[in-house]
């Protein structure tokens, strides 16, 4: 319950700001909640799949992208993935794009920054691996990925070769964290299946209908886990350190501390396999538990088609959550953690289940789009097949994306979601979502989405509505190695409600998204308290501050 010490100004802040918020966020019915800023800020993206009547597997697995601030100048550029042609091309390859945010304007660096990578490219993550204070960039392929060290001056340098991380698969996503707390980022790469063009599978839909195949028709291969050895090249130690498991078929990931213990933590989202939760023994190790602590499975005891991962504190109790979305006709899942970092399945419960029955998820994430303190849902979702209809006419292959507010802040006991798709304006337009990418762009204090589509446009949207509310940014620099501070969780106190979040890498599907750390605040004017557990376990207690504002704060 909300304690308010009555100065004048404070209390009628207080009053005023939900009752505002509400007359904007309801009575403005002409306004969305995101407004499409993609041809404002000048972007041009198309994703190319290389479709065609064969219908490919890989066609309809990317794009994804990052949101980075690659050159240190506190706004978010934007790297976006690119497939290819998987026939011979007859012009110019098509190749991913780094775009550099002049004041509101993305331009196109690409070529001045030697990032235009021409693979068939599904994901890309960014972070500074290499422990000099600028974000690196890794992509993603059909076939060898790409490691781009971040040079400091404007330009990339390829080190694949010389970082020995090339894993000459079909990635997906990936994600990088310090698992040993040694000062420097280790890599995750999720694997799918055993894939290439020339033995690529022929499906069909009542034998003539030519679709896109399912994951059961392609063998599952193994995740990869690198090791940094602080030199500039990593140690594949996939099976020493516990997380091989040769047959799923991995899409999302996340690090995150689910027990709360100082120690990250993975949770890899798989299609159709178990889910696995690799548990951080400390030592080098870990030991999947994804049975034992109920997040393998659905409630039901079904394995899922899973894409897109995360984790947040949607219950304000201290822990996190992890959240997942799946394939058309299963319901995504929220399992919320008991603060020993044991699950259950609450997707029924919070009225999760029915909205997302007939979506099919992709890119997702946590977000406080409000700013009201409660982590609210952004879902982008879209049908792998493109003709769906003909299967099932209930089901769009480009589908809405979905936004679903968390009611802990209006509702008595706290629990539960609601759907506001139609409200926030966001079903209007259809999309092929695949990646999702989350960050302030436009620095309002409110945060901001990219959607990476299939064959499509890449879209921009703005949030119009979260910084109606009050909130506080938090940039964390850490200067043991990891300078992004990844693995570090805050806790912000005001007005008797305590917030956590967690600086995560990797996230929702093929994306890398802010690292910076946004506080919804409510109706508060200032914050009480803030306490940082620092990636390496250390505490470091603040006092009050002002609000409406992004600090940058470096480990002591």
């Amino acid at each position: 319950m909300f304690q308010h010490k009555y100065y004048p100004s404070r209390f009628l802040i207080s009053i005023l700001t939900p009752f505002l918020l509400f007359i904007f966020l309801h009575l403005s019915n002409a306004d969305p909640y995101f407004r499409d800023v993609t041809d404002v800020m000048k972007l041009d993206f198309r994703h190319v799949n290389g479709f065609s009547a064969e219908r490919r597997l890989v066609e309809t697995m990317g794009s994804g992208g990052a949101l980075l601030d690659f050159d240190n100048d506190d706004d978010l550029d934007l790297y976006l993935v690119q497939g290819n042609s998987l026939s011979p091309p007859a012009g110019r390859m098509p190749e991913n794009r780094l775009c550099r945010n002049d004041a509101g304007i993305f331009v196109d660096i690409t070529a001045s920054a030697n990032v235009g990578d021409t693979g068939y490219g599904l994901g890309a993550v960014a972070a500074d691996y290499n422990s000099d204070g600028y974000r690196d960039l890794y992509v993603t392929n059909l076939g060898k990925n790409v490691l781009y060290r971040n040079n400091g001056d404007g330009t990339f340098t390829d080190v694949t070769e010389q970082a020995q991380v090339g894993c000459p698969l079909l990635s997906a996503s990936a994600a990088f964290a310090d698992i040993d707390r040694d000062g420097d980022l280790d890599l995750y790469v999720c694997n799918y299946v055993e894939y290439a063009l020339e033995t690529d599978i022929p499906c069909y839909y009542k034998n003539s209908l030519r679709i896109y195949c399912g994951p059961n028709e392609y063998q599952g291969i193994a995740d990869v886990l690198y090791r940094n050895n602080g030199d500039g090249t990593f140690t594949d130690i996939t099976r020493q350190a516990g997380v091989y498991e040769p047959t799923t078929r991995g899409l999302g990931v996340v690090f995150t501390d689910v027990d709360n213990d100082g120690w990250i933590d993975i949770y890899v989202a798989n299609d159709m396999s178990p889910n696995t939760l690799f548990m951080n023994q400390g030592n080098g190790v870990f030991q999947e538990e994804g049975v034992l602590r109920g997040v393998a499975y659905n409630g039901d005891g079904l394995a899922n088609g899973s894409m897109g991962v995360d984790a947040g504190d949607y219950d304000n109790d201290g822990d996190v959550d992890l959240w997942v979305t799946n394939f058309a006709l299963e319901a995504n899942c929220l399992m919320q953690n008991d603060g020993e970092g044991y699950f259950e399945d609450v997707t029924f419960d919070t009225d999760l289940a029915d909205p997302s029955f007939y979506a099919l998820g992709f890119g997702t994430r946590f977000i406080d789009f409000d700013n009201d303190g409660w982590l609210d849902i952004l879902v982008g979702n879209g049908h792998i097949w493109d003709n769906v209809r003909q299967i099932d006419a209930k089901q769009r292959y480009a589908q809405p994306v979905q936004l679903f507010r968390n009611r802990g802040g209006i509702s008595q006991d706290g629990a539960g979601f609601t759907e506001i798709t139609a409200e926030a304006g966001l079903d209007k337009i259809p999309y092929v979502v695949r990646g999702m990418l989350f960050g302030d762009i436009d620095t309002d204090g409110d945060v901001d989405v990219v959607l990476c589509q299939s064959n499509r446009p890449a879209v921009i949207l703005s949030n119009e509505v979260g910084n109606v509310n009050a909130w506080l940014r938090v940039r964390l620099v850490g200067t043991d190695g990891n300078t992004d501070a990844i693995g570090a969780q805050v806790q912000v106190e005001t007005d008797g409600t305590t917030l956590l979040r967690e600086v995560i890498c990797g996230a929702s599907y093929l994306s890398g998204n802010d690292l910076c750390l946004t506080f919804g605040l409510g109706s508060a004017t200032r914050v009480d308290t803030l306490q940082i557990r620092w990636h390496d376990g250390r505490i470091q207690q603040l006092g009050e501050m002002p609000i409406r504002q992004t600090i940058t704060l470096s480990q002591d």
